[in-house]
């Protein structure tokens, strides 16, 4: 319980002296000394919800190399590509605990890799990483969270406009996990250029359809049918079916709607600070625009209430940029960011399955578990 409810203090202090040394090396020490401490946290995990046993179940019974290659001995409820990873350790003697260490390892490897190109204040990205994808990407889900680390790295790849390079890494990344397939319709969006008129156009049009969402409204079930219809196996097909229906199982709540229009009214109130030609602030604020959809029309679908964790980081970038571009806001905008993650970071811990994260435990000092299989 105290690692946990700790967690975000400690990490708000290693923040506040990223956000206010000068010394590069010394802030690029902070980073990795508090990206490090969540590792250790997530990636020695015994608890994750539902999906943490299920994940171990998978990994106790997966086949190794070469048996896995027989598909006779892998589970179609798992994609090939996640398959194989998970396979390629446990093949080289990783327990399953070594796995979701390295796991965790690789996941912020990539969210710094990829993100610090883009923003000066990755201890605001730390900030809203803690709240907005700290338990469910790295504590509960395995294989969306491998999808989301590598695209944080692909970045760029949009960003140069390196079509064929970009694709045939998404190609790979989708046989990880089924939900970055989106991935593929994101390329395009660099080639179209952004202004204040088109950003106020896009919110007209998308704001309105928040009662559509809202009223339960099937947008995505006839997707989802013609993909269960025209699936490769039957697993395939109840996996999109489930998806895509409408049941309004976990939809966006109006609490994370309202947040994120709150980012957007603070970065169209200052537009004009920002430079929409230059290629990384244009790859930036396409990024969170692409979150408008998602929590407007899209807001019912289950499988969308997931493909928002590719862009919610966006938030961290845009109000990193805002406090570079309107510096005698700095004060109020790191106050604002910090008090709301800490509120949605609790907000969290609490709710979760009645406080499941509360009785965190670590493998670490018990003897129990060891990083490689006995």
């Amino acid at each position: 319980m105290f690692i946990i409810l700790s967690l975000f203090i400690i990490c708000a202090l290693f923040v506040y002296g990223i956000e206010t040394t000068q010394n590069e090396s010394q802030k690029r020490y902070l980073i990795w000394v508090c990206l490090g401490f969540m590792t250790i946290v997530s990636g020695t995990r015994l608890c994750g919800g539902l999906d943490f046993p299920t994940y171990e179940d998978h990994y106790q019974q997966l086949a190794t190399f070469p048996d896995v290659l027989n598909p006779v001995n892998v589970n179609q409820n798992y994609e090939i590509g996640y398959t194989y990873i998970a396979s390629f350790f446990k093949t080289v003697g990783i327990s399953f605990y070594g796995f979701c260490l390295i796991h965790a390892a690789f996941f912020f490897f990539c969210l710094w890799k990829g993100l610090s190109r883009y923003t000066n204040h990755f201890g605001i990205v730390i900030l809203v990483f803690l709240y907005k994808l700290f338990f469910y990407n790295t504590m509960i889900s395995m294989r969306q969270s491998i999808t989301i680390a590598l695209f944080f790295v692909l970045l760029p790849l949009i960003e140069n406009k390196k079509f064929l390079r970009y694709y045939i890494c998404v190609f790979f990344v989708s046989k990880i996990h089924n939900g970055s397939f989106l991935l593929y319709a994101l390329y395009p969006l660099i080639y179209i250029t952004l202004d204040k008129g088109r950003i106020r156009w896009l919110n007209l049009i998308f704001i309105p359809t928040i009662a559509i969402g809202m009223a339960g409204i099937d947008v995505m079930g006839p997707i989802g049918q013609f993909l269960q219809d025209n699936a490769a196996n039957e697993a395939i097909g109840s996996k999109a079916s489930k998806y895509f229906e409408n049941e309004n199982m976990s939809p966006i709540g109006i609490f994370h709607t309202l947040e994120y229009f709150l980012v957007m009214f603070l970065f169209y109130k200052n537009i004009h600070h920002f430079d929409l030609k230059d290629s990384k602030t244009h790859l930036v604020v396409w990024m969170f625009l692409c979150l408008l959809p998602l929590f407007t029309l899209l807001r019912g679908s289950e499988i969308l209430t997931r493909e928002k964790d590719y862009f919610v980081i966006f938030y961290a970038v845009i109000i990193g940029m805002l406090i570079d571009r309107i510096p005698q806001k700095k004060s109020l905008l790191y106050i604002g960011i910090t008090l709301l993650c800490a509120f949605g970071y609790y907000r969290y811990v609490i709710s979760f399955d009645g406080g499941h994260f509360l009785t965190y435990t670590s493998w670490m000092f018990d003897h129990h578990y060891s990083f490689f299989s006995n």
